[in-house]
């Protein structure tokens, strides 16, 4: 059966399972940036019981879990829908022309990094957004618009205690800082900001939602923190700052093809392999499994209703072809151990008797039908038990 599963693979369904396994790839990637695992468990937990009723044919389950995913997706669209916007936000990014080039920003690393240690140096607070391919807009409230040539001056003016923005945030794309005083929203996640500051906060809250990465300089301990994808962490080492920003103009910019066909397959290998895996299996249940098919087993010749007193001496043959036909998933969970066509002994008499089968004869799964049954007629010898002196 499987190598005829094989041969029977088309184009058409090769491109099917490559492009669900990028739906289902996406997904995975999309629950571990919005943190939660949990759930992608609890859904690949529920599909897998889901498959697995489906192929059986329990059809009470089964209906349970169609009115149950509904419910589920309703109910993820309303919990996750700041993150489903961020997620269509992306495709839009990715398929139109025009996202921010950061090659001029990598030309300004060494001075914004001196830039930064200088404030921390003189405890004067500070909140630096570096876009990266995701646009900032809909999550930045306030601020003034600038579009000034990145500078050391420019942002230490900004964030002088008498400027009027000192207390909001500047937004850098390329080497230009385009908007200055701006409103950044607040992280949701209390474990993470329980001892940190609103700057710390406010950091932690954009880079939950973009791909941005941000550095706060804090005005107390006059320490320097990066936040990026959703995780925020204070550096010791002043030399890591550099590092850090040279890291995600690598990341976010736009690779040559060879470069990005490199980093791609280098990145979320096991969501790669559950991906494609889910996708095959998938195909295999929901499309292959809906093909018509015909398979034939032996089965063992198996009497009843003999009447008391009476013994079998021999069946011949004892065992017969059967050809079922269904669905081809309601092959795969057949037990050849539970199948038996039964011999019919109500008419039998001492001596040789010729039984002829009928479908009800056959011991089968519900959703099988009988097609074929050979020989269609067994021979069948009883004889009178002898009686125990």
């Amino acid at each position: 059966m499987f190598l005829s599963s094989i041969r029977a693979i088309g184009t058409a369904d090769l491109l099917d399972m490559a492009f669900v396994a990028v739906l289902v790839y996406a997904l995975l990637v999309w629950f571990k940036r919005a943190k939660a695992a949990v759930v992608a468990k609890g859904m690949l937990i529920a599909a897998v019981v889901y498959l697995f009723s489906r192929g059986m044919g329990m059809t009470m389950t089964t209906g349970i879990f169609h009115g149950f995913f509904a419910i589920v997706v309703v109910a993820l669209v309303v919990i996750f829908q700041e993150e489903l916007r961020t997620v269509f936000e992306r495709i839009a990014v990715l398929s139109l022309p025009g996202t921010a080039d950061l090659r001029p920003l990598a030309r300004q690393t060494g001075m914004l990094t001196r830039t930064i240690h200088d404030m921390a140096a003189d405890r004067v607070g500070a909140l630096i957004v570096l876009r990266g391919r995701d646009p900032l807009d809909r999550h930045v409230e306030g601020g003034w618009e600038l579009n000034g040539l990145l500078s050391e001056p420019l942002i230490k003016s900004l964030f002088d205690y008498h400027s009027m923005g000192h207390d909001g945030a500047v937004i850098i794309e390329g080497e230009r800082l385009t908007r200055f005083g701006c409103h950044l929203p607040l992280s949701k996640d209390f474990s993470k900001t329980d001892k940190l500051g609103t700057r710390h906060s406010a950091a932690l809250g954009i880079v939950e939602l973009t791909d941005a990465l941000v550095v706060v300089v804090s005005e107390e301990r006059g320490s320097v923190s990066v936040a990026r994808e959703g995780s925020i962490e204070t550096l010791l080492n002043p030399d890591d700052l550099g590092e850090r920003i040279s890291r995600f103009v690598e990341d976010t910019q736009p690779q040559p093809h060879r470069d990005a066909l490199q980093v791609f397959l280098q990145r979320n290998v096991r969501e790669k392999v559950i991906a494609t895996v889910s996708a095959v299996i998938l195909w295999f249940f929901i499309v292959f499994g809906a093909k018509e098919w015909r398979q034939a087993y032996e089965l063992p010749a198996v009497p009843r209703n003999l009447a008391a007193g009476m013994r079998v001496v021999r069946i011949q043959p004892e065992r017969v072809r059967v050809v079922f036909a269904g669905k081809l998933r309601d092959f795969y969970w057949v037990d050849r151990r539970g199948l038996a066509a039964r011999v019919d002994l109500t008419l039998a008499k001492p001596g040789a008797n010729l039984v002829r089968f009928a479908a009800e004869d056959v011991v089968r799964p519900a959703h099988l039908s009988v097609e074929e049954i050979d020989p269609l007629r067994v021979a069948v010898d009883v004889a009178e038990k002898e009686a125990r002196p």
